[in-house]
């Protein structure tokens, strides 16, 4: 999966991206789980989704001094 937690988080933002795309209020998980994740290589168990779906997304940290000082002038 990953070999660290930045690429962890990476890699649920991206998943929990395709499944805000997917998810319709007609469709069950379970058929976004077992029919649309693998299409996009996604393989999970219903008991990982669950784990990642109802985990904290963290957001990218600022990348340089600009994205630094926009978060500061939002305080």
């Amino acid at each position: 999966m990953a070999y660290n937690s930045n690429n962890y988080n990476k890699w649920v933002r991206d998943v929990i991206k395709l499944y805000n795309d997917l998810k319709t209020p007609d469709v069950p998980d379970t058929e976004i789980i077992r029919r649309e994740f693998p299409r996009h290589n996604i393989y999970l168990s219903y008991r990982q989704w669950m784990n990642i779906k109802g985990r904290p997304v963290k957001r990218d940290e600022p990348t340089n001094q600009l994205d630094l000082f926009a978060e500061f002038a939002r305080l």
